[in-house]
């Protein structure tokens, strides 16, 4: 009910209610706003936040050791395996699985520079071969000299495949150890990857989301790089 006299005009509070409204409309979106804002820095914070690293260190003719966060587990490893990773489920990933295998006995050292991973070239041929029986649409996509870890030279092959009507990534490694005169052994690397946002090519097989530090991080002898 107005409180001025009708021939007077709206009141002031008639004149500025609608203001006022809109006013305490806006301050209420604002507030909305700015708690979306930090509850999205909160979130982003979260999925970026350092994890805690495990460290799996193998003892024996080859020893070496690697680390990874809680989005990797360690199952057990099967006939012939040293260590066997697997990636957790999770937003935007698919299944991966490293293996890592002893490799046999390191090429001879004493040769022109280049001569270890030349010969692990030629190995990986024999490795290759084991590795693609039953993979169906199997193609190499490249292949060449590598560095991993450290200071440790080796040799990679890239390659793809289809399995459950789904695409793959695989990533197969032999690496040398980085001591002259070591009679550490070579290190039989293996990732499989199926496709997914996490890793959209092949060239984030590896290279992206959880299986990095593990493969990446991995170093000959029980210290961690």
């Amino acid at each position: 009910m107005s409180i001025a006299r009708p021939e007077l005009g709206p009141s002031l509070p008639e004149l500025l209610g609608p203001r006022l409204r809109r006013g305490a409309l806006l301050r209420r979106a604002l507030v909305v706003l700015a708690a979306l804002v930090v509850l999205a820095a909160v979130a982003l914070w979260w999925h970026r936040r350092p994890a805690s690293l495990e460290q799996a260190v193998v003892r024996g003719p080859l020893t070496f050791n690697t680390r990874y966060d809680d989005r990797i587990e360690r199952v057990a490893a099967g006939p012939g395996e040293l260590l066997h990773l697997r990636t957790k489920p999770g937003p935007g990933r698919g299944p991966e699985d490293l293996v890592f295998r002893d490799g046999g006995a390191a090429p001879p050292r004493p040769e022109p520079a280049g001569g270890p991973v030349a010969q692990l070239a030629l190995r990986m041929a024999g490795v290759m071969r084991g590795e693609t029986a039953g993979l169906q649409g199997f193609q190499v996509r490249s292949q060449g000299r590598v560095k991993i870890g450290r200071d440790n030279a080796g040799w990679l092959v890239r390659y793809q495949f289809r399995r459950d009507g789904k695409t793959w990534y695989g990533l197969r490694i032999l690496l040398l150890p980085d001591l002259q005169g070591t009679t550490e052994r070579v290190l039989d690397m293996s990732l499989q990857s199926q496709s997914s946002k996490v890793v959209g090519n092949i060239s984030e097989a590896g290279s992206n989301g959880p299986m990095r530090t593990p493969v990446y991080g991995v170093a000959f002898g029980t210290e961690a790089p």
